[in-house]
């Protein structure tokens, strides 16, 4: 048995292990995370593999997928066209064996769904939003509702959320205020605790747990005029007594993964903000996870924030500032080779990525249980006991 296949083994080893055999193309395959509701077709009851999804993992280009299962209208997955709790888990499986089977290395998917208040997939258990729920103050009640999401979210194959939102909120005209808990940073940390408990429970690979991603670091709901994603102006001290401290709660309870935020504070675009990726989030708090953009943050930096010449640029900022997965997976996929082939971005910076997404997947057991159980599924998603709590 291949080392990184030994589950007997330390993840650190295996870790190692793994990084130690993969190609410069497969490395930055683990980076990219394309839209997962693109990679199928789903027709008259039978659901079959795109040709470009296919290609793209026999060169070892996928390390995650986001929103397999997503279905609204950003996506355009209605309820003709998505999938039912049973079709999704099988769907799920299908994708993944297809990426085990057909790939030199056998490295599982990463699931990612969007769960801020509930699954967000046909038949799951809807929950009031997050406005809604810092509105309660009852921290133990959302605990419960996070177990619940958690539940629900692993029984399809989703194994990382998008969730919890963490952002103050200091505008109502942002319009992304329904997605927070408030504008008080104690409560909205006493949430963020109880989320990462709720969501990622005992143990990171059991059938009811998933990664939590916590979202967005930071000051995303400070921006001017409240319009999204505009400029911050705070100084350091506003940043880390308010709008930094759910997210230090969050990080001390144990999160796995953290989402920078699509805004700049003072000048300096979250995805590439070393001070607060590098410095506050690993070196002062001493966070060990993966860092993933928010979608199409990459390109932004240089067609919108205009901080980078180009797409390679661009690309290289995000991964040496401590950026570990795109969401999208565009501009990664498309200069992060190139780069490496010019000197521009040196190999133990690729692998420091690489090693981090590898170590989530290993945390969440996917080498060992890659597929789920469609029966449970279906007993488990919508439940009368779910629809109660809700």
């Amino acid at each position: 048995m291949m080392i990184y296949m030994d589950k007997a083994r330390p993840i650190v080893e295996r870790t190692e292990h793994l990084l130690s055999l993969m190609t410069l193309e497969e490395k930055v395959g683990q980076l990219a995370q394309p839209f997962g509701w693109q990679v199928y077709e789903h027709s008259k009851g039978s659901v079959a593999l795109t040709e470009a999804f296919k290609e793209q993992i026999h060169q070892g280009g996928v390390g995650s997928l986001y929103g397999v299962l997503r279905a609204d209208p950003w996506t355009g997955v209605t309820l003709e066209t998505g999938l039912s709790a049973r079709a999704g888990a099988e769907v799920v499986n299908h994708i993944q064996r297809y990426a085990i089977e057909h790939s030199r290395l056998g490295i599982p998917l990463l699931i990612g769904e969007e769960c801020s208040h509930g699954h967000m997939a046909i038949e799951g258990t809807v929950f009031p939003v997050p406005l809604a729920l810092g509105s309660t103050w009852n921290v133990a009640l959302y605990h419960e509702m996070c177990r619940a999401v958690a539940r629900e979210t692993r029984a399809q194959g989703g194994a990382v959320t998008y969730s919890p939102v963490l952002d103050v909120v200091r505008d109502p005209r942002w319009g992304r205020t329904e997605e927070c808990f408030g504008e008080d940073a104690y409560l909205i940390g006493e949430f963020a605790v109880a989320a990462v408990h709720g969501m990622q429970g005992e143990r990171l690979d059991q059938e009811d747990s998933v990664a939590a991603t916590l979202k967005h670091f930071v000051g995303y709901g400070s921006s001017e005029g409240g319009r999204n994603a505009g400029p911050v102006h705070m100084g350091w001290r506003e940043l880390l007594e308010v709008d930094l401290h759910p997210f230090r709660k969050a990080v001390e309870a144990g999160a796995c993964s953290v989402m920078p935020a699509y805004n700049e504070i003072d000048g300096i675009p979250c995805t590439v903000h070393t001070e607060l990726l590098e410095g506050v989030l690993r070196r002062d708090w001493g966070f060990d996870g993966m860092v993933i953009t928010d979608c199409g943050a990459i390109n932004m930096l240089a067609d919108g924030h205009d901080v980078s010449e180009h797409g390679l640029d661009a690309a290289v900022q995000a991964i040496q500032a401590g950026i570990d997965m795109e969401m999208s997976g565009e501009m990664f996929g498309k200069h992060l080779l190139q780069a490496l082939a010019e000197g521009k971005l040196a190999a133990e910076v690729l692998d420091q990525a690489v090693r981090r997404v590898l170590k989530l997947k290993f945390a969440l057991g996917l080498f060992e249980h890659p597929y789920v159980d469609p029966d449970r599924a279906e007993k488990i998603i919508g439940t009368a006991e779910h629809i109660r709590l809700a």
